[in-house]
């Protein structure tokens, strides 16, 4: 008779000691702060309502903390923290700290699809004319206005990049996109002809501030680093400039703006998908729905029926 081999036993832990191993082994494997921060800021509640041993959290539990979160925060918010612990779980189970995921058989909640705001034309129009291109802050803010435009950039990809990262010759732009995945993204030539003479103003600027080792693209007043709030405060206030109240004036609606008239102008939705780095076509298949809404407008407002004119108003009809 063959021998029972004995299921393994879970390694003893708590949930508080797991989750500071946990956020020690995102850094070692070189996860951004921010997706760090995002763990952090999901599954500290979940501790508070489950804190313990990790195998005596069960399916309940999780939909417990989840309901209790949903009476304070929206749908995607709660989606997530189940999000989170999901993950958190997994890894438990690949420490050998826990048999079973709580987490794994829970559906996520409906979320309600939200508007995608853009640009119009008059409202980039409006925008470029407010840096004063005279000074170098000004010069960069709107040269980087146009990259987001030109390229659809997340705001932290834009920040990050180098002057190596620059190829002018293939005009291409190599970006470190959403954990830490690496791409090419092309750009036009009107935004070439707008960044050489970027570029040699940024080299004289610096070279005069004996700042001329700094590697960013985009560097601040004292050549280091651009944060995403200043440039997000700068947007807002050349916004308030211009007068756009319509839509929210921010590195994202540059982002929307560039997916919505790519895909307006016969742009494909797998290009799109490879160009902004997403990791599914989800989000770009919502950009070609608009895009067909746009065009089922403009069929009312120029179908041949409604632009002729056939005499078809107020004709009566034939017995």
């Amino acid at each position: 008779m063959a021998a029972v081999i004995p299921l393994r036993e879970p390694l003893q832990t708590n949930l508080s000691l797991a989750f500071k191993e946990f956020l020690a082994d995102l850094r070692l494997r070189g996860l951004s702060p921010h997706t760090i921060q995002w763990y952090t800021y999901s599954l500290r509640p979940f501790l508070r309502c489950a804190d313990g041993d990790p195998e005596a959290v069960d399916e309940q539990t999780v939909r417990r903390f989840l309901t209790e979160r949903s009476a304070h925060v929206r749908p995607h918010r709660v989606n997530h923290y189940l999000e989170a612990v999901d993950r958190f779980y997994r890894w438990l189970i690949a420490q050998g700290y826990a048999m079973d995921n709580p987490a794994a058989e829970i559906g996520k909640m409906r979320e309600p699809k939200k508007l995608i705001h853009s640009f119009t034309e008059a409202e980039v129009i409006a925008l470029l004319r407010q840096p004063d291109t005279r000074t170098f802050i000004g010069l960069r803010d709107y040269v980087f206005m146009l990259l987001l435009l030109d390229t659809g950039l997340r705001l932290s990809e834009a920040l990050g990049l180098t002057m190596d990262d620059i190829d002018t010759q293939e005009q291409t732009l190599k970006v470190m996109g959403k954990g830490s995945k690496e791409r090419r993204v092309g750009f036009s030539d009107a935004f070439l002809r707008e960044l050489v003479p970027y570029l040699a103003r940024r080299e004289a600027v610096l070279r005069r501030a004996r700042h001329s080792r700094s590697p960013w693209l985009f560097p601040n007043q004292i050549a280091g680093k651009m944060t995403p709030r200043g440039i997000r405060l700068q947007l807002a206030t050349y916004g308030k400039r211009a007068g756009i109240t319509r839509v929210r004036v921010s590195p994202h609606t540059f982002r929307h703006t560039f997916a919505l008239w790519f895909v307006r102008k016969g742009g494909s939705p797998f290009h799109l998908q490879k160009i902004l780095g997403h990791s599914s076509l989800d989000m770009s298949r919502r950009y070609c729905e608009l895009a067909e809404i746009d065009a089922i407008i403009k069929q009312h407002d120029l179908s041949p029926l409604q632009t002729m004119d056939l005499g078809l108003r107020g004709r009566k009809r034939l017995r």
